[in-house]
């Protein structure tokens, strides 16, 4: 049998294939920047009850984070105690991506998700891709930079009464226990992406709105904009971002002349 992940900071999508069936299931993200030895424990647990004493031959690993050999190490480390008897392959996320949306063809490849990357494929490999600076500096589009923008802009009264109260309803706290889950808690980039949910729930408030296109005409200039003829090249989307706020997404690119070939949520 043969085991496919595509791994992002939140979450990752496993496919157990065989000739004849394939069964899919999910652990949490396993990007080696973020990741801790409990999580990963965890994982081993759910992934070898899930494979159920099958034969594993070939794990192909898809993972954000593992854009360097000593990232990479660390989930090969991983998956090789778990399955020592695996052939193990690992490569990044976007070149996933990029295979799910282009196939044997060419095309620039954007992933929209907990956190945002982008490059150019030639149909065998990534052969430019834009500066990514990870959710702190960077990582325009993405889940994070929607929330962190949404709930400055929240925390500084520049909202409506009534995006203030849904958000107190909701979910019940406000500056005190949001400063301390970015601040002292781990995995402020996920906390921040959570409330995308929110956002989309209230989507129809000119403010809120205005957060998320501000946050995709940041990707499309200080990325999209990078790729030469990007306007004459297909583009494609993955992730929940780009899928969730699809519609905003094709109206933002299209002030760009750029066309949008395809947005697939999930590349498993």
């Amino acid at each position: 049998m043969i085991l496919i992940a595509d791994s992002g900071s939140t979450k990752t999508e496993w496919a157990l294939v065989s000739k004849n069936e394939t069964d899919l299931f999910k652990t949490s993200g396993m990007n080696p920047y973020f990741v801790t030895t409990n999580e990963l424990l965890k994982i081993k647990e759910i992934l070898l009850k899930s494979v159920n004493n099958k034969i594993v031959t070939n794990i192909y690993f898809f993972g954000a984070g593992c854009n360097s050999t000593e990232k990479k190490n660390v989930i090969e480390d991983f998956l090789n105690k778990t399955f020592p008897d695996s052939k193990i392959e690992i490569e990044s996320d976007l070149l996933g991506a990029a295979k799910a949306l282009f196939g044997k063809n060419n095309g620039i490849a954007v992933i929209l998700g907990t956190g945002a990357s982008s490059g150019y494929f030639n149909g065998n490999e990534i052969t430019f891709k834009t500066e990514s600076l990870g959710y702190i500096l960077g990582d325009e589009g993405s889940g994070t930079y929607i929330g962190k923008h949404f709930i400055t802009n929240l925390l500084y009264g520049n909202f409506s009464k009534e995006i203030e109260n849904n958000f107190k309803n909701e979910f019940g706290i406000w500056k005190p226990e949001i400063l301390e889950n970015v601040y002292s808690k781990a995995n402020a980039n996920k906390y921040l992406a959570s409330f995308t949910y929110f956002i989309k729930e209230n989507i129809k408030n000119k403010q809120v709105k205005a957060i998320v296109e501000n946050a995709f005409d940041d990707l499309i200039t200080n990325h999209l904009l990078k790729y030469p003829e990007i306007q004459n090249t297909k583009v494609g989307f993955v992730g929940s971002i780009a899928n969730v706020f699809s519609e905003i997404l094709f109206e933002r690119c299209n002030v760009h002349n750029i066309k949008i070939q395809l947005i697939v949520a999930k590349p498993i």
